[in-house]
């Protein structure tokens, strides 16, 4: 295993460094073994993604079944947390059997996992597939209840804006919003929600070099893997920088900053 405090304590580059799905280049996403991974390699911060199963329970999985990641036809909709023994989510599309047997966790095991690394900041994001918005009220506290070992380090986002002011007003949790388009009307509308951070999809920032719009928040933008793109981004006022290849893009980013670049 690696050196965790070495990790944690090595030189940082010009922005900080979100695992997306945890260090998803190399390990089936959104698993235990993939968050410790990135803690592991210097991540700044990790993000999860959040369904919700049929008792209620928060899982940490993307997609609404399990099809992709554990090769099932199952609904997340449709489990219960006394039937997730057994169901390994090892990608095999990807990585064949060589993670066979990587459990769907649920968000309290993750965050008692993430609760070993305490300077790493954690996003949580609740997805909208599985989130009836007549009990959001009752998802976002039981996210900030089973997640409560993390303390100050978690952040609940969201496509939802009600999830935004629920984090806000309900649970007394920083938040923030993932913008559907970066426009005019969606940044106004930022300024109303006041959330602590915005996040936005690489490909909808305008295509120029000027600098993003203040606001009382922090910009973290994804998916990006080049180091070129992480400083030009960084250049335009951008706090956080999410990826799925945290280990390279950290090395690539602490290579230009020992080269003076």
């Amino acid at each position: 295993m690696a050196d965790q405090t070495h990790a944690r304590h090595a030189p940082s580059p010009s922005v900080r460094l979100i695992a997306h799905r945890g260090y998803a280049a190399h390990y089936p996403e959104n698993t235990l073994s993939a968050f410790r991974a990135a803690a592991e390699a210097g991540a700044d911060a990790v993000e999860m993604d959040i369904q919700v199963c049929a008792d209620g329970t928060p899982l940490v999985i993307h997609d609404q079944d399990l099809q992709r990641t554990a090769n099932r036809p199952d609904y997340v909709s449709t489990l219960r947390a006394s039937a997730l023994e057994g169901i390994s989510v090892h990608e095999p599309q990807r990585f064949g059997t060589r993670f066979l047997g990587e459990p769907l966790a649920t968000l309290a095991q993750v965050s008692e996992c993430l609760a070993a690394y305490p300077g790493l900041q954690v996003f949580i994001e609740i997805k909208h597939e599985t989130a009836d918005e007549a009990r959001l009220p009752e998802i976002v506290k039981r996210v900030a209840d089973e997640s409560a070992v993390l303390g100050d380090n978690r952040v609940i986002i969201s496509f939802m804006e009600p999830v935004v002011q629920l984090t806000q007003a309900v649970a007394g949790l920083r938040s923030g919003w993932v913008l559907p388009l970066f426009s005019r009307s969606t940044l106004e509308r930022a300024t109303t929600l006041a959330p602590d951070f915005l996040f936005c999809d690489r490909v909808k920032l305008p295509a120029d070099d000027h600098p993003l719009p203040a606001g009382g928040w922090e910009w973290a933008v994804y998916e990006v893997v080049d180091p070129t793109e992480a400083l030009a981004l960084a250049a335009r006022g951008v706090n956080h920088i999410e990826t799925m290849a945290v280990g390279e893009l950290r090395e690539a980013l602490a290579a230009r900053t020992d080269n003076g670049g």
